[in-house]
C-alpha cells in the first residue's frame, strides 16, 4: 500500500510539473523581425480621404466603411478578407496639387509583447521634376497577419531628384 501511495504521489507531481511547464512557456507564434505583408490595393485617388491618415482594419465592418470613403457608394464591392487570420493597414498621404507623390509601406516588424513597427515612406517630387497637373491623393493598403500588438509607425520622407 505504501508503494502505491509513493508511485501515485510521484505521478501527481509529474503531471503538475508538466502542466506548469506547458502553461509557462512563452508564446512563440510571433517572432521578432520582419513580418511578411503584401499590397492589397493602392492608388492615386483616395476618394474623400484628403488628409494624411492611417487606419488599422480588423473586421468586415471597418473595411466596408473605409471602402465607402475611397470609392463611394457606387464603387466596387470590397474583396473578402479572413479577418481571423489577417488585418489590413491603410496609409493615406493626403491631397497634393500635382502628381509625383507616392506612399508605401517599406517594412513591418513585430517585436513580440511590445509592438508592431510599421515604416512608411512618403515620396515627393523635386523642384525640377515634370509632374502631372492633377490633384492626387496617394494611398496604399497592405495585408498582414493579424496581431493584438499595438502599432508604432515611423514616417520617412524622400524627395526625388529629377534632372
Amino acid at each position: 500500500m505504501r508503494d502505491l501511495l509513493i508511485i501515485g504521489g510521484a505521478c501527481l507531481i509529474a503531471i503538475v510539473a508538466g502542466a506548469w511547464l506547458f502553461l509557462s512557456q512563452e508564446d512563440t507564434t510571433a517572432s521578432a523581425g520582419p513580418t511578411a505583408y503584401r499590397v492589397f490595393i493602392e492608388g492615386e485617388q483616395s476618394g474623400s480621404i484628403t488628409e494624411r491618415k492611417n487606419y488599422r482594419i480588423k473586421n468586415e465592418e471597418e473595411l466596408d466603411e473605409l471602402w465607402r470613403l475611397i470609392y463611394g457608394t457606387s464603387g466596387p464591392s470590397a474583396p473578402a478578407i479572413d479577418f481571423t487570420r489577417e488585418e489590413l493597414l491603410a496609409v493615406f498621404d493626403g491631397t497634393h496639387s500635382s502628381g509625383g507623390y507616392a506612399v508605401e509601406v517599406v517594412s513591418i516588424e513585430d517585436e513580440p509583447g511590445v509592438a508592431r513597427h510599421v515604416s512608411i515612406l512618403h515620396t515627393a517630387p523635386g523642384e525640377s521634376c515634370m509632374v502631372s497637373q492633377a490633384i492626387t491623393s496617394p494611398f496604399v493598403i497592405v495585408r498582414v497577419a493579424a496581431t493584438n500588438l499595438p502599432l508604432k509607425r515611423t514616417d520617412l520622407t524622400e524627395t526625388v531628384a529629377c534632372e
